[in-house]
């Protein structure tokens, strides 16, 4: 984690005897206390970690295609596709917390509330930005606190058990600010650009990717060809849809199979394969191992 941390996101600590003061991480989640100015890289998303940061002080401005931004604290960032987040600087009074946990992590805890948040989502990411009350960062601090707190715990035999309960407690946190944000809007799934093809297929491919695995099906709802959005997306991530629609897949197939109460032939059936076969000839072409080895090394 500390490597990805600082070959991706942080400036390199100014001296080899610099302590990592408020820095403290594990194989499946970090919490890295930032302050001062100058303090990121361009920031690099992949599809192995998910990264937030809690601003406390002063203010944050990085580089949007439609131009540059500023956000002042106090406000939580969330660093998630489509953007493509370029030249972050800080202030000399910035302060803040940046949080980077396994993917798989994230998507265990967030599991519970994806069915309510659904109708929520393209529109938070459009801008992943939230201007926090007093009360939200006292509370967000709290939990933050408790990760940190436990993450020192190496020792502890319910360890992850409660890093991902923590991290679920964050999400709701989270999500009941953006349902407070949007509380005067519909229900209903927004109304979506048609023109906005990138943002629309992963908003698409994150909440469909269970019952549809093809391209095709995901361009018939864009009203584009195959090959024009695998085009578009080879552009903008240097991946074709084919391979975006397969990884979100194996992200599901992950987090159903952690599940105890799941078999495998469940976990087939849930992800919408023909059988239990085809099923694990898919997981094992993508992660090398068979899904039945996959549950029982856990």
């Amino acid at each position: 984690m500390r490597e990805y941390a600082f070959t991706k996101w942080l400036k390199p600590l100014s001296s080899e005897g610099e302590k990592e003061e408020g820095m403290i991480y594990n194989e499946l989640m970090g919490l890295f206390h930032v302050q001062g100015d100058e303090v990121f890289r361009k920031g690099t998303i992949d599809t192995q970690h998910t990264v937030s940061l809690l601003m406390l002080k002063g203010e944050l401005s990085l580089q949007m295609p439609e131009g540059r931004m500023a956000i002042q604290a106090p406000a939580y960032i969330e660093f998630i596709e489509p953007h493509q987040w370029t030249d972050l600087k800080t202030d000399a009074q910035f302060e803040g917390c940046l949080l980077i946990t396994r993917r798989e992590l994230f998507l265990q805890a967030a599991e519970c509330i994806r069915p309510r948040v659904t109708p929520y989502i393209y529109r938070y990411v459009q801008a992943p930005f939230l201007t926090l009350k007093e009360d939200d960062i006292a509370r967000i601090r709290v939990l933050f606190d408790i990760l940190r707190h436990n993450l020192a715990q190496t020792e502890n035999n319910f360890q992850h058990e409660i890093l991902e309960n923590t991290l679920r407690s964050l999400v709701l946190e989270i999500w009941n600010i953006i349902f407070r944000t949007y509380k005067q809007e519909s229900e209903e799934e927004p109304v979506l650009p048609w023109d906005d093809t990138l943002p629309r297929f992963l908003y698409l491919m994150h909440t469909h990717c269970r019952f549809h695995h093809t391209v095709k099906w995901y361009a018939d709802q864009l009203c584009v060809s195959p090959d024009a959005l695998s085009a578009k997306l080879r552009k903008a991530y240097h991946k074709s849809a084919n391979q975006l629609i397969n990884e979100s897949l194996m992200e599901e197939a992950k987090i159903c199979l952690l599940n105890p109460a799941y078999t495998v032939q469940d976990v087939a059936e849930k992800l919408c394969f023909a059988d239990q076969a085809a099923f694990s000839k898919f997981f094992k072409r993508h992660s090398g191992m068979s899904p039945g080895r996959f549950k029982k090394q856990l």
